[in-house]
């Protein structure tokens, strides 16, 4: 086989091969915390182990985990995940036939947040315990983790629903807030574990 040739062959694979999964690959770390600690983590029914635990997982859209623990109540949402960005490179660069390959493996798609830590509540309270149970604080880093995205997408506009419920959790007068939105800009790129983000926030902002 000639040098030319080879060399088409090599880009032959490149190409039909799939950008995301060459790039990003089929699999992710993800990372579960939870208060308290050792809860049991489950994926679709299969338990992965107890918190705090991080461990790559296969990529997979539209699974559900579970946070178990005795005497709290089980807490279940879905596994979230959003489209790969190299996907749409690979669209360009591997035509149809990479972008199929990346589907079937999995790697069209990325886990989004890939840090979770949720509060369990016990399974004797009330519901109206339950309600007010969790501090100040544990309200507003529940509600960092979970609408992280959203909130580093108003982030990115200076203005948004989440941004805004943010503000009111942290009490962040409207004459302040301009100011305030630079400030979490240069946080989160300061702190890119989302928890760590959460509690400089916190202990910034909270009172």
């Amino acid at each position: 086989m000639s040098t030319k040739t080879a060399l088409m062959a090599v880009a032959l694979v490149g190409l039909t091969a799939g950008c995301a999964s060459i790039m990003s690959g089929s699999n992710q770390e993800v990372t579960f915390n939870s208060s308290p600690d050792g809860a049991t983590v489950a994926i679709d029914g299969r338990v992965i182990g107890k918190t705090p635990i991080t461990t790559m997982l296969k990529k997979k859209s539209g699974q559900t985990l579970t946070f178990s623990k005795n005497d709290y109540m089980p807490l279940t949402m879905q596994l979230e995940t959003q489209i790969d960005g190299w996907f749409w490179g690979n669209i360009v660069i591997g035509g149809l036939f990479g972008s199929t390959t990346d589907g079937l493996s999995g790697a069209v798609n990325e886990y989004s947040p890939n840090q979770y830590m949720v509060t369990l509540q016990p399974s004797g309270s009330t519901s109206l315990e339950r309600n007010t149970s969790l501090s100040s604080d544990q309200k507003i880093k529940n509600f960092i983790i979970v609408g992280y995205n959203n909130i580093m997408t108003d982030l990115s506009q200076g203005k948004g629903n989440y941004l805004a419920s943010l503000f009111d959790l942290l009490h962040i007068p409207s004459n302040k807030r301009a100011k305030a939105v630079k400030k979490l800009k240069a946080l989160s790129e300061v702190y890119t574990s989302i928890p760590e983000f959460a509690d400089h926030v916190i202990k910034i902002y909270s009172k």
